[in-house]
């Protein structure tokens, strides 16, 4: 069973955390270091970074342990589901295109890297369980956090993430290739008409203001469908948005499509918690450290567990000591689009 915080968390906190990082420790001594400069599609990552991405406001950062990050205190409800389209009516719109893409006007800016390699933490299914969602957004910054579309009191978490330097991209439900598996209400189904999952997907996109782009909760299957992902880039080029393909199957179309569109796209490289012990938690982290020493960035993904929260209160603070820079995911959007470009 995944443990919980608890009365007895302080000491538990500090004992294991004292376990963990000396385990942890022990493990990253092991590992191949490579010369850097590291690139990225062709881009060099380091002194190069910094130029690309100016900085438009400098994020805050907050060394919060998770298990003591304030509650947002917004009360508990069901899932809110998207009401019929009236005859006539336009799809719901709550960002617009202009001279600026909307990714870039919410894309934090990149803290400085100089030569290091880069890593950007995302954390799924945000709003949902709000105290969860509380203690994550507690965590040192800055990571990304992808709200749950249909989740309630989207608006003032979302502002406490951003106050707590956070970046915020919204998680979509789409069709999983396991029909018995829920993934929520008005989830992108290939079955459905194109008018139906554009009016779902429409309606996911206004349940929340200044977000970088959407990835897919779920998705198997609507992600290996060419016709269905081409109906959502079409959609995310035309509100200024970009996309982050979770890779919930190796046969997704998505990147393709979405570089067919021209809509910026990045992939998971590395999911952290499908194991949720701690200790699975620290290793898959490890492996993401491995990726960016090789590759010069890594992009993983987690979720609001209590035991993935621990296991980042304890990763997170010694990042940079360890030769490494959090970053948001659209500085990996920056470096993808420099590399194409």
């Amino acid at each position: 069973m995944p443990r919980r915080f608890g009365g007895r968390n302080k000491k538990l906190a500090r004992r294991g955390g004292r376990v963990a990082l000396a385990a942890l420790r022990a493990r990253l001594g092991k590992l191949p270091r490579v010369a850097l400069p590291l690139t990225v599609g062709g881009l060099v990552i380091g002194a190069a970074l910094g130029a690309i991405l100016a900085p438009s406001h400098a994020p805050k950062t907050h060394a919060v342990i998770a298990a003591s990050a304030p509650v947002i205190p917004l009360p508990e409800a069901k899932p809110a589901t998207s009401p019929a389209p009236k005859a006539g009516s336009a799809p719901p719109v709550t960002q617009t295109p202009a001279a600026t893409p909307a990714w870039e006007q919410y894309a934090l800016a990149v803290p400085e890297t100089d030569g290091h390699p880069v890593i950007a933490i995302v954390i799924d299914d945000m709003g949902i369980d709000k105290p969860d969602s509380a203690r994550v957004i507690g965590l040192p910054g800055p990571i990304t956090i992808a709200f749950m579309s249909y989740a309630t009191g989207l608006e003032p978490q979302a502002a406490a993430a951003r106050a707590a330097g956070h970046e915020i991209w919204l998680h979509v439900p789409m069709e999983p290739m396991d029909g018995a598996l829920d993934a929520g209400p008005d989830v992108l189904k290939t079955e459905l008409s194109p008018d139906e999952n554009r009016r779902r997907l429409d309606w996911a996109l206004s349940r929340l203001t200044g977000y970088v782009g959407v990835n897919n909760h779920m998705g198997s299957k609507f992600t290996k469908s060419e016709a269905d992902m081409a109906l959502v880039m079409e959609v995310l080029k035309a509100r200024g948005l970009a996309f982050l393909d979770s890779r919930t199957t190796k046969d997704t179309v998505a990147a393709r499509v979405a570089g067919e569109y021209g809509v910026p796209h990045i992939d998971r490289n590395v999911f952290i918690d499908n194991d949720e012990t701690v200790d699975a938690v620290l290793a898959k982290l490890v492996e993401t450290e491995q990726f960016a020493r090789q590759h010069g960035y890594a992009l993983a993904i987690g979720h609001p567990h209590p035991t993935t929260i621990e296991a980042l209160s304890e990763w997170l603070p010694s990042l940079r000591a360890r030769g490494f820079v959090l970053v948001p995911a659209s500085a990996l959007l920056r470096l993808e689009a420099q590399g194409a470009g």
